[in-house]
């Protein structure tokens, strides 16, 4: 039950911070498909993937090794983040000196930009791993929460108000970045653990050694995320690239629970790689993670004309059954990523980079061969195909780790019949019935809840089991500190019955001194008589 209780407890606390960012993305869309070309999104969105390849590269991927070492009990948690910011500096000299170098002939605005955008994104990702390494995660989600709110009002400003195009959507990330680092720096307790002092070469080996492997990984995913959108660029043009990113937006709804989820299940299977009895543990959050994820899909892909009228205006608005597949994609990276987190886990990331390297060799060969026929739709396709293989290999490779058992067989079943969903979806501009439209999505639906029945009356009685619990705790402290209270109380009590006898004491001594000096004045005066 403890480790349900603490997957539950920093689930919900990932979700209150990695949420409000995602929601506030989410619903910004139509300010933003409202405001901007399809040309000045697309060429956003590619400053900000660039961003993402390079920081890799510039950090030696020891972002990722900041988290996982800092939990580490053997470990200086000083010296991981004195470590990795020797990098971070020269990796942001060798970006801001190229931005230069590049305005020669660019906008000059926009190298500048990405500069610091590079430098913001960089410094969130390592203080982020390192404050939520080191249990922080309350402070965690707080610098989420502001980062969501400068996000919405940054883009009010910059990019609807303003109508600064891609200056605006860039200026208004850097803000959004600026406002959260703030909170992990000084919150977060960050500035207490920068000293050049506590450098260690031989921890900084160690470092690099678990970070490698995950380097080229973090490059092939990069691959599998943004390839496409230049492949796209190159064979239809930054509108269709701008209409491809637009789409797989309303997808982020099914990558926001995924997102948050992993971040939590990151801490417990870091936490429970050596115990015993994992298997149950793992094969039942597996379970309830799986019902989740199709359910929720399945509905999303049902409202998904009514999501996407809202999300997509005007230039964007032809894109939504693109939305289809990007949401079936989301799942197996949901997937993807929870299998690669017993990895990091067992300090085993070598096959990080195997898998994803199979999947993106996969995702760019079939999308320059299938946009070139099918345009936005082969992209698609391709993404879909290198998720499955990477998906796949961590599945069959992180057994030896995870020991985990499931279905597979109602696995795949479900799955197929989703990805059904999804491409009935994508061509449905051919069927003119809206009754056989809703009506095979209704039956697909109540399958997939027939399926799950018993997986959501379990997890509905794990939850209640949980929050009773969590209740049953609440009291039992709130128990305590009455009866601390009254502990004190009767202290207090006591000290002053101790002190009233004190002095009745003192009382009883001062009457018998003064019935001492009566007796000699009495005795006194009969002599006087005599």
């Amino acid at each position: 039950m403890g480790d349900y209780k603490q997957l539950t407890k920093n689930t919900i606390v990932f979700a209150i911070g990695s949420f409000s960012v995602k929601a506030i993305q989410f619903f910004l869309m139509p300010l933003i498909t409202l405001s901007m070309t399809t040309e000045d999104y697309g060429t956003a969105e590619s400053l900000m993937s660039l961003t993402e390849l390079i920081i890799p590269l510039l950090t030696l991927g020891l972002q990722d090794a900041v988290f996982r070492f800092t939990m580490r009990k053997d470990v200086n948690s000083k010296s991981v983040l004195s470590n990795t910011m020797g990098i971070l500096t020269l990796g942001f000299i060798m970006v801001l000196a190229g931005s230069l170098l590049a305005a020669i002939k660019i906008d000059f605005k926009l190298c500048i930009l990405f500069a610091f955008l590079y430098m913001c994104v960089a410094l969130s990702n390592v203080w982020g791993q390192f404050v939520r390494g080191t249990g922080k995660v309350i402070t965690f989600a707080i610098s989420g929460i502001t980062q969501a709110l400068m996000l919405a009002a940054s883009n009010a400003i910059f990019v609807y108000w303003l109508k600064w195009g891609a200056y605006g959507y860039l200026l208004s990330l850097i803000a959004a970045y600026m406002s959260s680092l703030l909170i992990l720096f000084f919150v977060g307790g960050v500035f207490k653990n920068i000293n050049p002092k506590t450098l260690d070469k031989q921890l900084f080996k160690e470092m690099v050694q678990y970070a490698l492997p995950l380097m080229p990984s973090l490059l092939c995913w990069w691959f599998i995320q943004v390839v496409n959108r230049y492949i796209i660029i190159y064979f239809c043009g930054s509108g269709d690239s701008g209409l491809y990113v637009a789409s797989s937006k309303i997808a982020t709804l099914i990558n926001i629970f995924g997102t948050i989820f992993l971040q939590a299940w990151t801490i417990s299977t870091v936490k429970s790689i050596d115990d015993k009895d994992k298997s149950e543990f793992n094969s039942s959050i597996f379970k309830y993670y799986g019902a989740f994820l199709h359910i929720a899909a399945t509905c999303l892909l049902m409202i998904l004309p009514f999501v996407s009228k809202f999300l997509l205006q005007g230039e964007f608005a032809d894109s939504w059954r693109y939305s289809s597949m990007a949401i079936f994609t989301a799942i197996i990276s949901c997937y993807c990523s929870f299998f690669g987190a017993y990895y990091g886990a067992a300090m085993r990331t070598k096959m990080v980079f195997v898998s994803t390297l199979a999947g993106a060799l996969t995702n760019s060969i079939m999308c320059l061969i299938l946009v070139y026929f099918m345009g936005i739709k082969g992209a698609l396709i391709a993404s879909l195909a290198g998720y499955l293989i990477m998906t796949t290999i961590r599945i069959v490779d992180t057994q030896k780790y995870s020991h985990l058992r499931a279905n597979w067989v109602k696995e795949i079943i479900l799955l197929l019949l989703i990805a059904f969903h999804a491409v009935f979806i994508l061509e449905s501009e051919r069927i003119k019935s809206n009754w056989v439209y809703y009506g095979v999505q209704a039956v697909i639906i109540l399958v997939v809840l027939i399926f799950h029945a018993k997986d959501v009356v379990a997890l509905c009685k794990q939850m209640i089991a949980i929050l009773k619990s969590l209740k049953r705790k609440t009291a039992a402290t709130a128990q305590e500190v009455v009866q601390s209270a009254q502990d004190s109380t009767d202290n207090e009590n006591t000290i002053d019955m101790s002190m009233q006898d004190v002095q009745n004491s003192e009382d009883k001594e001062i009457v018998s001194e003064q019935d001492m000096s009566n007796d000699q004045e009495k005795k006194q005066s009969e002599e006087e008589t005599k």
